[in-house]
């Protein structure tokens, strides 16, 4: 109920059957001087006040079993608000960016709905995508820039605001009539021109009902000749699904244009390269949890919220948990290092990473310096940051490999794919590196070419979704080799117009191949490889320079085997199954199976299985669970009464029993465990088995 709704019901007035209203702008009701009303002071309660002290005294909890220094705390804490601050600002930058080409064809297209004179309604069909949660982002943008560039009001109504007609056109009138005032003139409060058209946008679309839009259509175009209205339709499915839900009379009312928005796919690559893969980021996402969270967005939840809600609680996981997450982006800083307590090192020295290091070290018999790492804690100081270092710098090699792949592949990529096959280790065996090194064998000179001119430009102007600068310094020596690989595939070039004979390897002749038979394809290759010439030779040779050129390029280590890999690659997918992907039902039954493990009371017997300590509800799934599919309600009450009641020594009333009965029993028809039969009304049906 609004506030004139509401002191039109104190002072005796039925709005309900009003023939007219008066709607008074929320500005002015603000300006109105009403004496406040006095308040009651009530104290704090001793419970509200520490309530407040602990919200404002919240931190992060002292890990190593509670003997963590607040110094250590502190400094994970403000790693991960600086680190996801920073995440979060290019998140939302990319958002931001998102819907810039959509916003700007609305704002063109309600701009030259002033200047159409139709008897239909200009309309927009903005399609959004399955992407729902998005849709509410979008339609702000959507209501601050047409505010901004057309001047005239905007309403954005959905559907929970459409209980009926007059709630809609209510909500569509009191927006108008109460738009802000955005100068001190009195005058300025109304649209800027005064053939500013009135925007009304419907955020999700689908959800309204179909009569009440066809109304709502009908009444916008009956004042179509006083109040220039435009609609905008968001929708989630296609456009013929919603005109077939509206009636012909209706549609007839429209003039529309259809808008499209960026995809979640292309969306969610765009977030992904900035805030897990790109070379700013301080925490990046193992292969196990990157493959769960994308499996959970294509087959579940569609929306790039989750994702990004998802990523922070990947960041809260590893900062919160983690004591080592204090060296968390930290590269050469011995501030950083030298709080680490001695339970810091004896962490360390525990981590798988370390282990392998160590079995590395003693396969190259380098005993003297394991003895140190393990002894010494200086030197295990000096390696964590040598070890940091060069995790940086590998990284960041990661990275160029995985530019270089995605943007000179023969076929489009997955850049998502690509990072978990680089995280996963073994990447130079992979597909990805196969299929390419087979392309570039079939590739002509003309094509070779354009490939390694390719090649040099992604070295040289870097990445700019992944913050990737260019390093051409670094891959000065790669750059040459391929550069004179290139001049001379030119000369080949050269003297291939100059004698009219082209030039092929024999990799392009064998995949030429048409014989059937085994023994009529080796003929002809033989045949084939005899009738080559002296430059497709050498074209092969050529050929074959790259391809171990590129090998040796694209080979990386393992980043799971990298020494302290658990400080910066955050890869445990159990915290974000249990939060993200939960499975009541096994808690339940766990719950009613073991009740001791939850309430831990003196009372219940800590073992499984019928017990009459154990609460009414556990014994009654108990004696459920050995039951068949149909549960006779008498002999179910006389086992159950038997067990709490102690057999002969009768413990309890049979009333006191019955109560309990009955409200067990309603437990579990709450939990869906039971309902009523429909054969027999003395029985109850049962509906769940334990762990099915």
């Amino acid at each position: 109920m609004s506030e004139i709704d509401e002191e039109n019901s104190l002072a005796g007035h039925d709005t309900e059957h009003q023939t007219a209203y008066v709607y008074v702008p929320a500005s002015v009701l603000d300006k109105q001087s009403t004496r406040p009303t006095k308040k009651r002071k009530i104290g704090k309660t001793r419970s509200s006040i520490s309530d407040i002290q602990d919200a404002k005294t919240f931190t992060f909890e002292p890990l190593l079993e509670g003997l963590e220094t607040p110094q250590c705390i502190s400094v994970r804490k403000a790693h991960f608000e600086r680190f996801w601050a920073e995440t979060e600002g290019r998140v939302q930058s990319i958002l931001d960016e998102a819907n810039e080409d959509t916003l700007t064809e609305v704002t063109e297209f309600v701009n030259v709905s002033k200047q159409i004179r139709s008897l239909n309604i200009a309309t927009g069909f903005v399609v959004t995508g399955p992407n729902i949660t998005s849709q509410g982002l979008l339609f702000r943008q959507l209501s601050t820039r047409l505010g901004e560039k057309v001047g005239g009001p905007v309403v954005t109504l959905r559907s929970g605001d459409a209980s009926n007609l007059k709630a809609v056109l209510k909500k569509v009138i009191r927006d108008v009539t109460s738009r802000k005032k955005s100068d001190e003139d009195e005058d300025e409060g109304f649209p800027s021109k005064k053939d500013a058209p009135v925007v009304v946008a419907f955020q999700d679309s689908e959800a309204f009902d179909s009569n009440l839009l066809a109304e709502l259509i009908s009444i916008f175009s009956s004042w179509k000749d006083r109040i220039p209205f435009v609609l905008l339709f968001g929708i989630a499915t296609s456009i013929d699904l919603f005109h077939e839900r509206l009636p012909r009379a209706a549609s007839r009312c429209l003039e529309g244009r259809q808008f499209n928005v960026e995809q979640i796919d292309s969306l969610l690559e765009r977030i992904f390269l900035k805030a897990v893969a790109g070379a700013e980021a301080a925490l990046r996402l193992g292969a196990g949890l990157l493959s769960t969270l994308l499996d959970r967005q294509e087959d579940h939840v569609q929306s790039i919220q989750s994702f990004i809600a998802a990523l922070k609680y990947a960041y809260m996981c590893h900062f919160y948990g983690n004591p080592l997450s204090i060296l968390t982006g930290q590269t050469k800083n011995w501030s950083i290092i030298n709080i680490m307590q001695p339970r810091h090192l004896e962490l360390l020295r525990m981590l798988p990473s370390f282990k392998k290091l160590t079995e590395k070290l003693v396969g190259a018999r380098k005993l003297t310096r394991v003895r140190g790492l393990l002894e010494d804690d200086n030197l295990l100081r000096q390696e964590v940051s040598d070890s940091l270092a060069l995790a940086s710098v590998e990284t960041t090699r990661i990275l160029r490999t995985m530019h270089l792949v995605a943007s000179c592949s023969s076929v489009s990529v997955s850049k998502i794919e690509l990072y978990i096959a680089i995280f996963q280790g073994n990447f130079i065996d992979s597909e990805y590196i196969r299929s390419m090194i087979d392309s570039i064998k079939r590739m002509g000179p003309e094509d070779l070419v354009e490939f390694l001119r390719r090649l040099i430009r992604c070295i040289e102007e870097g990445s700019s979704e992944m913050d990737l600068e260019e390093w051409a310094d670094d891959a000065a020596q790669f750059i040459c080799e391929i550069s004179s690989i290139q001049s001379q595939i030119f000369s080949l070039l050269e003297e291939s117009k100059a004698t009219g004979k082209p030039v092929r390897s024999s990799y392009a002749i064998h995949s030429k191949g048409v014989r059937t038979t085994v023994i009529a394809q080796r003929v002809q290759l033989s045949y084939e490889n005899s009738t080559l010439s002296a430059q497709d030779k050498e074209f092969t040779g050529l050929v074959d320079s790259i391809s171990g050129l590129l090998l040796d390029h694209f080979t990386c280590g393992n980043p799971q085997d990298m020494f302290l890999n658990e400080i910066w690659l955050f890869n445990s997918t159990s915290p974000y199954t249990d939060y993200f992907s939960p499975r009541p039902r096994t808690s339940i039954e766990r719950a009613l199976s073991a009740p001791f493990d939850y309430l831990t009371c003196a009372c219940c017997d800590p073992s499984e299985g019928l017990s009459s300590n154990h609460p009414a509800t556990a014994i009654l799934y108990q004696m459920y669970l050995e039951t068949g599919s149909l549960i006779n309600i008498f002999d179910l009450w006389s086992a159950f009464f038997e067990m709490i009641s102690g057999g002969d020594h009768q413990k309890i009333d049979e009333r006191d029993g019955l109560v309990l009965f009955y409200r067990a029993l309603a437990d579990l028809k709450s939990l869906g465990m039971v309902r009523q039969s429909k054969k027999k009304a003395n029985h109850l049906a049962k509906v769940a088995w334990k762990g099915l």
